[in-house]
């Protein structure tokens, strides 16, 4: 038994290194234009070979089910003599993890230890601070964010507790505001930050997507869904927020995610043709690096940065597998799609084709299909129009954005099942009325930037 958990631990470990290597790879196909991008494809499947146990009954349903279909349309494709699917599916989200492995390393100097041993503070402020807080940190480090202060808020009664008669957590529980201040203010990123998934994949699948751009369109419904939901929180319904008990996010280590903005922004100057997500990662490692070596000093962050690797990369288990398998995905419906001339069902796309696309992939997130499944599909399909790409990057973002909050399969509902006991069809439910709101608000912004752009 031991000398099997050793081999398991050994496996782990040389997963975390080959995901450190898909880095470096990335990195050097940008530095050198002729290199393979095949290669950091391969080295992350072999990675995630032994990250398969790690993930959920769920997770491995869907995983299957997106390979087996890519599969099945990148053979159809083969018998049809189309070429390059294979290699489609070994390179079109690499970089995507790339990303993801470098912006782990945040989670390491965005955490404040002053901060998570404040006194927590009540009432609408307070509600503000988190929700604004868990937004700007969740943008940088995802889901991590949002968990770091849910683990906080949970906690046994005690005698600093709310007066009788309003909402009280029980042990390990979080109230139905505190959650949905947590989660859905973390999701809300969704819409503008370029260190999520979501910007990786709508850059990726709208070809000619411009960053700056989608954050410029993003931020202002960031904004307005922060309000909304603030708002919304703050209701009768929540006694005003008066019995809210907030996390007390450490204002100062803002500077980390302006840090790296910048950076992305210099480093796009200096070399435009180099690829956003490697640049991203990078970044994010060398931040991360240069500031433990400051706060701690050389030989003890060289040490965290070695423990990091093999412990902490593993955990991205379960996004490796489901980007690499919407990879085969795509690739197989890209095939399919070839081969039975499939066209696409708008003969233009403006403002009213964007915000049905942003209904459909969101109605069908919340039906429990996840967005990176929809997102490709659409994408191949509506490629012979040649749409403008940063419209139809803006509608994925939103449907990523609002979908994802009350889909079965995304990992903040998932997570609030696992580790605060809240059943995924509860958290989904209340999250659907603030929702139905941001859709509506999102269907107005993307017609007023549809007819500011394309007019």
């Amino acid at each position: 038994m031991a000398e099997d958990r050793r081999a398991t631990s050994a496996l782990l470990a040389a997963s975390g290194w080959l995901l450190l290597a898909v880095v470096a790879l990335g990195i050097a196909g940008e530095v050198a234009p002729g290199f393979p991008d095949w290669v950091a494809g391969v080295v992350a499947w072999v990675a995630a070979a032994p990250l398969w146990t790690r993930l959920g009954r769920r997770q491995k349903t869907l995983v299957i089910v997106m390979i087996v279909l890519g599969v099945a349309g990148i053979a159809w494709g083969f018998a049809h003599g189309q070429g390059g699917l294979v290699a489609r599916a070994l390179t079109m989200n690499t970089m995507i993890i790339a990303m993801l492995v470098g912006v782990a390393f945040l989670q390491r100097v965005s955490v404040s230890a002053q901060a998570d041993a404040a006194p927590l503070r009540r009432g609408r402020l307070a509600l503000a601070r988190t929700i604004l807080g868990v937004h700007l940190f969740g943008a940088v480090i995802n889901l991590t964010a949002a968990l770091i202060a849910a683990d906080r808020l949970r906690r046994v009664p005690s005698a600093g507790d709310p007066p009788a008669g309003h909402p009280v957590p029980s042990a390990g529980t979080l109230t139905r505001q505190q959650a949905l201040a947590l989660g859905t203010s973390f999701s809300i990123s969704a819409f503008w930050s370029p260190f999520l998934g979501s910007m990786a994949v709508a850059l990726t699948v709208a070809k000619g997507a411009n960053l700056f751009t989608l954050m410029a369109m993003g931020l202002p419904m960031a904004a307005i869904g922060v309000l909304v939901l603030w708002a919304w929180l703050s209701t009768a319904r929540f006694d005003h927020a008066r019995s809210f008990e907030g996390y007390p996010i450490d204002v100062g280590a803002l500077w980390i995610p302006f840090a790296l903005a910048a950076g992305v922004f210099a480093v796009h100057e200096w070399q435009p043709q180099w690829s956003v997500l490697p640049v991203i990662a990078t970044l994010a490692i060398l931040i991360s690096a240069l500031t433990l070596v400051v706060r701690d000093g050389p030989q003890e962050a060289a040490a965290q940065l070695r423990d990091h690797v093999p412990s902490r990369l593993p955990g991205l288990a379960g996004e490796v597998w489901i980007f690499m398998a919407a990879a085969v995905l795509a690739a197989g419906l890209s095939a399919l799609l070839t081969a039975f001339d499939i066209g696409a069902p708008f003969s233009r796309f403006g403002g009213i084709e964007a915000s049905l696309v942003l209904v459909i992939c969101t109605g069908v997130a919340w039906l429990g299909l996840h967005p990176i499944v929809t997102v490709p599909l659409i994408g191949v399909w509506l490629a012979p129009l040649s749409p403008d790409p940063d419209l139809l990057a803006c509608a994925f973002l939103g449907s990523w954005a609002l979908g994802l909050p009350a889909c079965a399969t995304s990992g903040t509902v998932l997570s609030m099942q696992a580790r605060y006991g809240i059943p995924v069809t509860t958290y989904m439910r209340w999250n659907r009325p603030y929702l139905a709101t941001m859709l509506a608000v999102s269907i107005v912004m993307l017609n007023i930037y549809a007819y500011l752009r394309l007019a």
